[in-house]
């Protein structure tokens, strides 16, 4: 019952934190997020970095030519949308690292059934990625050079990528068996 409740929580914490528009808000939710945490501070915060910092930056050097190209003050949206994305994320990795998810999404069949069909995906992919790290590190006697590592990474996309396609189909189809479209 914690979990539901909580799970419930982070949704309205979710929409709530959509719906603002306030950078001073943002700080404050912020701090407020990072006593929660508690130990888990300097994890959390690292992880977060991880996932929105690329997406982020592009997203943030977009906009900031865009702006200046237009004449229009960027400065505020910035700082509002960085500190957004932020806030969500870091609320995101907070509440995975308390609640167990199939017990918070219990009262939902479906929900459950979708949550057990994603968690294996990442399972799975997590295990492709470290063999294609050891079959890489099995291979080379030295550092990979650059361009090894360019190619290396490629091929690794365009496997996962192949792979998320045809596993995608297949869980469609599995899906359509189980009466979960009625299309």
């Amino acid at each position: 019952m914690k979990e539901k409740i909580l799970f419930a929580f982070y949704i309205i914490g979710v929409i709530f934190l959509t719906s603002i528009h306030n950078v001073y808000f943002f700080i404050g939710s912020i701090v407020i997020l990072f006593i929660l945490s508690g130990r888990q501070f300097s994890k959390i915060v690292k992880k977060t970095l991880k996932a929105i910092l690329i997406f982020n930056s592009f997203i943030t050097i977009s906009y900031i030519g865009y702006a200046i190209y237009k004449d229009i003050s960027w400065i505020d949206y910035i700082l509002l949308i960085n500190l957004r994305v932020f806030s969500i994320t870091f609320l995101t990795f907070l509440f995975i690292s308390k609640v167990n998810l199939f017990k918070a999404l219990s009262f939902s069949k479906t929900l459950s059934y979708i949550l057990v069909l994603s968690y294996t995906q990442i399972l799975t992919f997590k295990k492709y990625l470290e063999d294609f790290k050891f079959a890489l590190e099995s291979r080379l006697l030295n550092k990979p050079k650059l361009s090894d590592s360019y190619n290396f990474v490629s091929s690794m996309f365009f496997y996962f990528f192949n792979k998320s396609i045809n596993n995608s189909k297949e869980i469609s189809q599995g899906m359509k068996s189980r009466g979960f479209f009625n299309d």
